[in-house]
């Protein structure tokens, strides 16, 4: 062999060892990707680990590199045994091209040496078998950590949800000596009513830091405001329906009704009725005429008042619907409209 046949030959050796180190650096034998494209998708894991609040739980997702946990909003489920809450929880498998998104799902305590049964506090069950939508349910209240996690079928990549019970309130109570009617609680004009708020969920444990209680007056429907004049001698009345002015109830719901709350008690004054509502009178010709300006004149809609209790750390609320009864007073009339001496 020549000097320079040896002389190439060994420059193509030189070459076919340095294209496999090259794609050795990419991908080895089993396809996995290499050191610097792993430590490069390691730089792009999921940054949004805070705590999500579930209804009695404390959820922390902890996703890895492959795989993202995110939680939706609690539901209550009713089961043979009683009431239990539930939460879906969704695993997203990256990249998103990836073939095999199927995982499997698991649950634990976090203190290892806990020897309860995990699952007659907390389950986990996926929606169908490899599912990365599941649903967790926590059946009872219990201390300590409990850990779920979702492993990829592939590669076995794994991401965590911390739960833990923290006592939140699912339901608002709100008792009173009145009998509620089909559209809400009827009172009278001139009284004071109070109605007790209690807070509960399906295991009779609500947490301590859940009284943050506040309540909200609104006015629903709209009515008629006009001009008038009411002549004493004859009792007749006058409306001037240019001066008509359609009002919404809520504008105006303070001048027939106030609400407070305090120590688990809502406080309900009733001032006056709607039909008696009129922004100013004044009397004309010697006391014979009252003339009322923006005067209740007729109803839109139905009119009435509700009250939104709201406990705040948890976001739960409830609305009581307040109507005037059809008993109260809305007018008077005297036998004489005009004596003399």
């Amino acid at each position: 062999m020549t000097k320079k046949r040896i002389i190439a030959l060994l420059m193509t050796m030189v070459l076919l060892v340095g294209s496999v180190f090259t794609l050795a650096s990419c991908t080895d034998l089993f396809g996995n990707e290499s050191e610097t494209e792993q430590n490069e998708t390691d730089t792009q894991k999921n940054d949004s680990n805070e705590p999500l609040s579930v209804d009695n739980l404390s959820v922390e997702t902890v996703s890895s590199d492959a795989v993202l946990l995110s939680a939706s909003a609690p539901m209550l489920v009713s089961t043979t045994s009683g009431t239990s809450v539930s939460q879906t929880l969704t695993a997203t498998v990256i990249p998103a091209t990836a073939s095999n998104k199927a995982v499997d799902w698991s649950v634990e305590w976090a203190d290892s040496t806990n020897t309860a049964t995990v699952t007659d506090y907390v389950t986990v069950t996926p929606a169908s078998n490899g599912s990365t939508t599941a649903t967790v349910t926590c059946k009872k209240a219990f201390s300590g950590n409990i850990v779920v996690t979702v492993t990829t079928r592939e590669s076995g990549y794994t991401a965590e949800c911390i739960v833990s019970f923290v006592g939140k309130p699912t339901d608002i109570n709100v008792t009173t000596t009145l009998t509620a009617q089909t559209d809400g609680y009827h009172v009278g004009i001139g009284n004071t009513y109070t109605f007790n708020v209690d807070l509960s969920n399906p295991f009779g444990q609500v947490g301590s830091g859940y009284n943050n209680i506040t309540v909200e007056l609104s006015g629903v429907g709209s009515m008629i405001l006009g001009y008038k004049e009411v002549y004493v001698s004859s009792g007749n009345t006058t409306w001037y329906d240019t001066s008509d002015t359609t009002v919404q109830l809520d504008s105006l719901k303070d001048e027939f009704i106030t609400v407070n709350y305090a120590d688990g008690v809502i406080t309900v004054n009733t001032l006056k009725s709607i039909e008696s509502y009129y922004e100013s009178m004044q009397r004309l010709d010697s006391g014979r005429t009252r003339a009322y300006t923006n005067a209740f004149k007729s109803y839109v809609t139905d009119c009435y008042f509700t009250v939104k209790i709201t406990e705040n750390n948890s976001g739960i609320s409830e609305i009581i619907k307040i109507h005037f009864d059809d008993t109260v007073v809305t007018g008077v009339s005297a036998s004489a409209s005009e004596m003399t001496f």
